[in-house]
């Protein structure tokens, strides 16, 4: 038999399957790496352990929750984009590791929705305007007005330049017309210490941290970042009803490497829709003050292009640099 028959007979034998799409069939043969951007304890942290015991079992192999500090969690971001595309490295995304952080501390370095693989969100989470008691800010027009009156003088506390609270103020500042200082510090628990010691005055922080030091009457509550007031908070206004068009909400995802095979996918993503309505979820997202949400890879993918617009808009409004 010559080359060119040989070729022809080869061609016509059933084909067996190829190793990737034995390797996809096959998933997970081993444990999976879930990457936080931060230190444990957080709500991004706890909901990614929660998310990862719920994965361990619906995925029947172990789901490691593995922390990864730095740069507001771009170095967490930056490791994951690097890594190999075959399901086992995914990160707990947010929007300072994958969008403000990226944008604003690691550009060049990744790209944050083309290097990454849209998987689905998890959970979303109001964020709150709170200062020290020793303000007697009657709502956020009177907060305005005092700024106004004393440009440069009121400080605000975030977890680090890129954070969701940096970029939080920076919108206020914006829309407001008004200035602020800004006071970085590494991480939520540092900014926390310094406002309950009246170092600095006010802050944007998430539910679960805020909503203890208020009820402990350590923080007044001013007002929520959400759109409209919150149904478990009904007497705290929402900014938007000052400054109509302001909107921050926290949310938590999964992303993994770009090109990570679609059936793996979507089989994350019909996990986390699956378990993401169970009462138990449901109460412990409640811990956090979080909420369930769900998305397609798809609807992910296009909420991340819509969230890198509008934090680069932002980024070129303010004039934001690191």
């Amino acid at each position: 038999m010559n080359r060119r028959s040989l070729l022809a007979a080869l061609a016509a034998l059933p084909v067996v399957g190829s190793p990737l799409a034995w390797a996809q069939d096959k998933w997970p043969t081993r444990p999976v790496k879930l990457m936080v951007g931060f230190p444990p304890g957080g709500g991004g942290d706890g909901t990614a352990r929660l998310v990862a015991a719920k994965l361990t079992d619906a995925l029947g192999q172990p789901v490691i929750v593995e922390n990864k500090t730095g740069a507001t969690g771009t170095i967490c971001s930056e490791i994951v984009a690097k890594s190999a595309p075959d399901g086992y490295t995914l990160q707990a995304a947010n929007a300072n590791s994958n969008v403000i952080g990226a944008l604003l501390l690691a550009k060049g370095k990744f790209h944050p929705v083309d290097d990454f693989t849209p998987i689905g969100i998890i959970a979303t989470s109001p964020n709150m305007l709170c200062h020290h008691p020793k303000h007697k800010f009657k709502d956020v027009a009177d907060l305005i007005a005092y700024a106004k009156k004393n440009p440069g003088k009121l400080t605000f506390a975030s977890s680090g330049i890129g954070s969701l609270q940096h970029f939080a103020a920076e919108d206020f500042k914006l829309r407001a017309g008004v200035d602020l200082l800004h006071v970085p510090f590494k991480g939520t628990g540092e900014g926390l210490a310094a406002l309950l010691a009246g170092d600095v005055d006010l802050t944007f922080s998430s539910t679960g941290t805020a909503v203890p030091q208020v009820k402990g009457g350590k923080l007044t509550l001013l007002a929520v970042t959400t759109s409209k007031r919150l149904a478990e908070y009904p007497n705290v206004p929402a900014i938007a009803e000052t400054l109509p068009g302001y909107e921050i909400i926290t949310w938590y995802g999964i992303v993994g490497p770009k090109g990570i095979p679609q059936p793996i996918v979507e089989r994350i993503n019909a996990a986390m829709l699956a378990f993401g309505q169970s009462p138990d979820v449901v109460k412990r997202l409640d811990e956090f003050d979080a909420k369930p949400s769900s998305m397609s890879p798809k609807q992910f993918g296009d909420f991340l292009r819509s969230e890198v617009a509008r934090y680069q808009k932002l980024i070129d409004d303010a004039k934001i640099s690191a």
